[in-house]
């Protein structure tokens, strides 16, 4: 639907107008320094709901898409968040796992990753913009491409697939799009390798964050004017499907979990079954710790937030997950840390415990499982069968050590001179 134009407004209310969106702007800055040991960035936020609010209003103010809003607030109503309302911003993120250059877009989180070296050699910074992405039928294509035109107010043709998409509904298009604000290229356009894919602007603000595109990449108007005059031709565009994501910051192993692409979900391994993987990974060479209830608790909220799951040696525990978005009480301003960041509960682990996960396989039920483990309790080992939805695969914990990698299938009791976690396996 094209915007309409604003209507003139008086000059003292235009100047507080201005001033209000330079403090939200200032209150929403998604552009961070880049450090190498480091894998998150950014600080989660909550803010208070105005009166003729609703959840998109406040992701638009805050850079927030649309489904992330939805997700990180679940017990709030989209359209009626209601007035004084806490809303939970989602702007701390793990980064995706890919090269650290150019453009990085993780189709599950829709959200665009601008990876640069500031001019002024004050080192690397990434910046980051939420975005729509194609629907179902238009599905955005993954792998690297790059950049191979630059365009500011474009012009819009349409390719044939979409003329046809019109056409089936009884609607026509014309054969050119003029620039201006009946076309939905928006403001700017950067035509990919892939010709008939863009990251472009829009003329529908308010479908940020969702999947409703015809498959190229829209961003905010305001976003993409920020990025357009950052970004040169053969920038690489790497375009990734992750919806687990695992990072340290400070000593804290944090796990962000965003719902697959649906098309995707049958597809890819289960997400428990990656995020166990990608946190043991995290973990490998490292005296850190794991708690495996915040791991599955995260993984079956799937509520694109990062957690703490886990802390390096001389590092505090975090305190357990909290199910709900509700959060200490905050100053006015809105701002307040993630509850899982808060101060350690002094009775959350004992010095020198250790939780070993050895994966044995995936069963197809559950009696295989249990005799597996019955044989393993006769050996004198403690263990238990975690279930789990189909294809996440069966977890057997033990008091166990391994001598080499080599050795996954010799288990020993603990401890047996096996002093500290080998460097392939998480405790």
């Amino acid at each position: 639907m094209p915007q309409k134009l604003p209507r003139p407004v008086p000059l003292l209310t235009g100047i507080l107008a201005a001033l209000w969106c330079a403090c939200a702007a200032a209150q929403t800055r998604v552009d961070f320094p880049l450090q190498e040991d480091t894998a998150v960035v950014g600080a989660l936020r909550h803010v208070q709901a105005r009166h003729e609010d609703t959840l998109i209003d406040v992701a638009r103010r805050h850079r927030v898409g649309f489904q992330a809003i939805r997700l990180a607030n679940p017990e709030l109503n989209t359209w009626i968040p209601g007035e004084g309302a806490r809303v939970l911003l989602p702007l701390m993120f793990v980064l995706p796992d890919t090269p650290r250059q150019g453009i990085v877009i993780n189709l599950p989180e829709m959200r665009l990753y601008h990876f640069q070296e500031t001019p002024s050699g004050e080192g690397r910074r990434v910046a980051t913009y939420p975005v729509s992405i194609g629907r179902r039928e238009w599905g955005t294509p993954q792998g690297t491409l790059e950049v191979i035109q630059k365009r500011e107010d474009p012009t819009w043709t349409p390719p044939d697939s979409v003329r046809q998409a019109y056409a089936a509904q009884g609607k026509s298009l014309p054969d050119v799009v003029p620039a201006g604000p009946d076309n939905p290229l928006g403001a700017y356009a950067l035509r990919l390798s892939r010709p008939t894919y863009l990251i472009h602007g829009t003329n529908w603000s308010t479908g940020i964050g969702l999947r409703s595109t015809h498959g190229c990449i829209r961003m905010d108007n305001d976003d993409i004017g920020v990025l357009f005059p950052h970004v040169d031709l053969g920038t690489p565009v790497h375009i990734v499907h992750q919806p687990v994501k695992v990072g340290w910051r400070d000593g804290v192993l944090y796990l962000e979990v965003h719902p697959p692409l649906e098309e995707r979900a049958t597809q890819a391994p289960a997400p428990l079954e990656t995020a166990l993987e990608r946190v043991m990974a995290a973990v490998a060479g490292r005296e850190a710790r794991v708690d495996w209830n915040r791991v599955r608790a995260t993984v079956a909220q799937a509520r694109g937030v990062p957690r703490a799951v886990g802390w390096m040696a001389g590092h505090d525990a975090p305190v357990p997950l909290r199910a709900t978005a509700s959060a200490p009480e905050a100053d006015t301003a809105g701002t307040s840390q993630d509850p899982s960041e808060n101060p350690a509960d002094p009775n959350a682990s004992e010095e020198g415990a250790r939780d070993w996960f050895v994966r044995m396989g995936r069963f197809q039920d559950e009696e295989r499982a249990l005799v597996l483990s019955a044989h393993l309790e006769a050996d004198g080992f403690t263990s238990r069968v975690v279930g789990g939805a189909r294809g996440t695969g069966t977890w057997i914990s033990t008091t166990s050590c391994w001598d080499r990698p080599q050795d996954r299938m010799r288990p020993r009791p603990w401890p047996s001179g096996c002093a500290s976690a080998p460097p392939w396996m998480g405790r």
